[in-house]
Formats: structure tokens, sequence, C-alpha cells
């Protein structure tokens, strides 16, 4: 399966090997992996003027940073997002990777002010979370980045598509050991199962 991974965490800190647990995955299930790591490059999260000028337009992905992209998720069949969650959901970067990536022509087609899927090959959407706060306090703040990238994401991508939310809660406890070994054990399910 082609498989489009977006890291957006940051790679000096550390996350317990989140990454590597997540490519290692991919690479034991064979998957054919397209990684973006939104840390390397130029790649910058706000939209310029320009940019927002051409979302509208017939050709949105007008910036080079982000020239690249639409072409890398419209070929994808699964699409994988590796993010700790800030306090308010997903970090800028994924933010701002979302906003100018899956723009008009990308990620959605406006036929007569009807919006047309244009991510129809994609289906899987897997997002893989740490977060530092307990899943209560994230459910009380609506969880941002769940709703975004599962909720949102669905009106794009093909209809059939499985998500999956694979989150450990909680990284400040104690417990934590125990709850990244459950973890892990869950993600080599989800990623293996794609």
């Amino acid at each position: 399966m082609r498989v489009v991974l977006v890291l957006a965490d940051e790679p000096d800190i550390d996350d317990g090997g989140l990454r590597r647990a997540v490519e290692a995955a991919l690479a034991t299930a064979d998957h054919d992996v397209d990684l973006i790591d939104l840390h390397e490059g130029d790649f910058n999260a706000a939209m310029t003027t320009a940019g927002r000028r051409a979302y509208h337009s017939g050709q949105p992905l007008v910036e080079p940073d982000v020239a690249d992209f639409g072409p890398r998720v419209s070929a994808a069949e699964a699409l994988i997002f590796v993010y700790r969650a800030g306090w308010t959901g997903m970090p800028p970067r994924l933010k701002g990777f979302v906003d100018r990536t899956f723009v008009p022509g990308v990620g959605f087609h406006l036929v007569d002010g009807k919006l047309h899927r244009g991510l129809v090959g994609v289906r899987r959407l897997v997002a893989i979370v740490i977060h530092d706060r307990s899943r209560s306090e994230v459910f009380r703040s609506r969880d941002h980045g769940r709703r975004i990238l599962l909720r949102t994401m669905r009106l794009i991508v093909n209809p059939r598509c499985r998500r999956r939310y694979v989150t450990l809660y909680d990284t400040r406890s104690e417990r934590v050991a125990a709850a990244r070994r459950r973890f892990a054990a869950k993600l080599d399910r989800v990623l293996v199962g794609l």
C-alpha cells in the first residue's frame, strides 16, 4: 500500500521512539512509504497573502515549499499523521500543512457550489498522537486534532475510508511505562493491518 507518512513532532523532543516504531511497523508490513517531515526543508506553516489569494484560483499550490505535497498526497492510498499534541490539539506545523496542502484542486473540487472529494484513492487515515494531558482533559478541550484529521478529512477522502486514532494519553504520570507498552502493541496492530 502506498502510504504518505506526515511527521509533525519536534525532532529534538524525546517521543519514546515513536518515529522509529512507526517506520519499523510500516516496513514490516512492506508498505511503500513516502515520508514528509515538516521539520526538514523550508516548510513554513503560515499561509502567505499570495497563497491565500490563490486558494480560490485554479492553481492554489503556488508556493514552492508546498508545491510537491499535492501530487504526493493525491497518489496516496493511506495518510498517516504522527505528532505530539499541544494544549489545543495539532501543532502549528501540521495545521499549516493541512490548510496549505488540502486546497481546492488537491483535497477537494468545487463544482457548481458542491464539494467533490479530491482524495478518493485514500482508503486509510491514521492519526498517531501523544498527549501530555489525561484523556478526560483532552476530551473536555474537544480534541481539535482528532476532529480535523478524522471528521473533517472524511469529507475529502474515499467514502469507505477506514479511520483510526491511536493515542497515548497522560505521558506525565508515573504509569507511563505500562501505557507506552500497550500503545506500542496497538500501534503495531494498526499499522501492520492497514
